[in-house]
C-alpha cells in the first residue's frame, strides 16, 4: 500500500479524496479552510491497513454423486 493523505473536518462528512502527495493535501486543506472560516481541517496520513480474509473459493468443480 502506498501512503496517501486525506482531509478531515470534524463538522463535515467522511473524507473521500485520496491525495498521493502531502503538498497537494496541504493545499487542499488550506483551500477548504479559506472557504470555511473558523473551521479546522486536519490532514490525515494513512500509515497502514489490515484485511481479514475468511472466504475462499475452490475452483475445482465437485461432482455431486
Amino acid at each position: 500500500m502506498e501512503t496517501f493523505w486525506m482531509i478531515w473536518n470534524e463538522k463535515g462528512t467522511a473524507p473521500k479524496v485520496r491525495h498521493t502527495d502531502i503538498r497537494a493535501a496541504r493545499r487542499e486543506a488550506e483551500r477548504l479552510a479559506r472557504l470555511n472560516p473558523g473551521e479546522r481541517f486536519i490532514v490525515l496520513e494513512a500509515i497502514g491497513s489490515c484485511i481479514k480474509r475468511d472466504v475462499e473459493w475452490d475452483n475445482e468443480p465437485r461432482i455431486p454423486f
